[in-house]
């Protein structure tokens, strides 16, 4: 059911600081991780195969920059 407050705009995420150890405790594999980046955070990222978990763990950490696939209208 949609919200009759948006008109049809896309709903913006809101932002969350979660502590580096809450965070762990629920994305702690390589598969884990590249699906919050790709489907939650809706970054542009290479293939699966070809990202270390040392590098998605950079990208979460803020260390490292990517492409963002959102972009607010």
């Amino acid at each position: 059911m949609s919200d009759p407050n948006l008109n049809g705009a896309q709903q913006i995420p809101q932002q969350v600081r979660i502590t580096a150890k809450e965070f762990a405790s629920k994305f702690s594999t390589k598969r884990e991780c590249f699906t919050f980046l790709a489907v939650d955070c809706k970054a542009y990222l290479p293939s699966y195969d070809t990202v270390t978990i040392y590098f998605l763990k950079d990208l979460i950490a803020g260390r490292k920059k990517c492409k963002c696939r959102w972009a607010p209208r």
